[in-house]
């Protein structure tokens, strides 16, 4: 089987006047001229429309754009007690800018963060996958800046507790696709047994009938081939344009398991076209019919125009068009 869906994120705002209705809220936030209500209801009217587009484009599995998210790294920091947003930090060789985590003491969660925006977005979505974005607990904690735990396994151990109880109170509130993003594990193989220990925690949180995507971007997991068989989920995710090495790891995935494969440039407008992206996939076409594919996005879309980002995730949808016609997949 092959799907099309979107990676994680999504533009927040728009080049139209109506589009910037997020911005415009958070700005007068800022100068105590809009309350924390007035926000939130920007951030869920922004959520219905991210989720709407994505739709439009036709593609299987959709997010909810993490809209009220500032970063990965300083979403936890607004809702763990224990962390705090510390200087801004530059995510990989991107513009894209996070504020680094701070751990000042034991990382306790007071309730859940997640299931509103989901809920939010649940109510746009139709037929479509709803998946949630979870921040890798270890590659989280090779960025923070940590004062309490001073180790990187127990830091990692405390935020795999709190988000393996978060993905719990989210399968309650119907969800049943999850991702952990851990970009860090293409530079530091040496944190794979860590990594597969903390996502296979949260992925058990999932149970077991749900989708659950152990994600890697920004780099190739070359220096594991051989150990992929040891990371938990029932996909794989793994960036295909950001360098050569992926495609060859598609000749050492385990029997049976899942792929996710990032075909679309996030750090670009440049658009790839589908036929192109089949063709590069043509040589693998044995090693993917037997799986379940889904093809999107290499990384979250939020830096993109919305009409750049939307077209990407169309070409997605376009790839599977094209292949579900041309491959006999099982």
């Amino acid at each position: 089987m092959i799907r099309s869906g979107n990676h994680s994120s999504f533009c927040k705002v728009g080049d139209s006047p109506l589009d910037q209705q997020l911005r415009i809220a958070l700005n007068r936030h800022a100068r105590g001229a809009a309350t924390d209500e007035e926000v939130r209801e920007a951030t869920d009217e922004v959520i219905t429309v991210v989720v709407a587009q994505q739709s439009r484009a036709f593609i299987e599995i959709v997010t909810d754009g993490m809209i009220g998210w500032n970063g990965p790294l300083s979403h936890l920091a607004r809702h763990l007690q224990g962390l705090e947003s510390g200087e801004l930090y530059r995510w990989f060789e991107t513009n894209f800018y996070d504020r680094r985590v701070v751990v000042a003491g034991p990382i306790v969660r007071e309730g859940a963060f997640l299931v509103h925006d989901y809920e939010v977005a649940a109510g746009t979505a139709n037929d479509q996958v709803l998946k949630v974005g979870l921040p890798g607990p270890v590659t989280t904690a090779r960025l923070a800046r940590d004062e309490h735990y001073a180790s990187r396994e127990k830091l990692a151990a405390a935020l795999t507790y709190v988000l393996a109880a978060e993905v719990a109170d989210l399968v309650k509130a119907g969800a049943t696709c999850f991702q952990v993003d851990e970009p860090l594990l293409c530079h530091h193989p040496e944190d794979l047994e860590l990594v597969a220990d903390c996502a296979a925690r949260i992925f058990e949180a999932a149970g077991p009938d749900a989708m659950t995507v152990l994600s890697t971007y920004y780099g190739d997991l070359s220096a594991v081939a051989a150990k992929l068989h040891e990371l938990p989920g029932t996909h794989l995710g793994l960036d295909m344009v950001s360098t050569p090495g992926s495609f060859d790891l598609l000749k050492r995935l385990p029997e049976g398991r899942g792929v996710v494969l990032g075909l679309f440039d996030v750090s670009t407008t440049r658009l790839e076209d589908a036929a192109d992206v089949a063709e590069a996939l043509a040589p693998f076409r044995e090693i993917l019919t037997p799986r379940d594919v889904v093809v999107g996005p290499n990384a979250g879309l939020e830096l993109l125009p919305r009409d750049p980002a939307f077209d990407k995730l169309l070409h997605a949808r376009y790839l599977v068009e094209k292949l579900s016609k041309e491959w006999e997949w099982a």
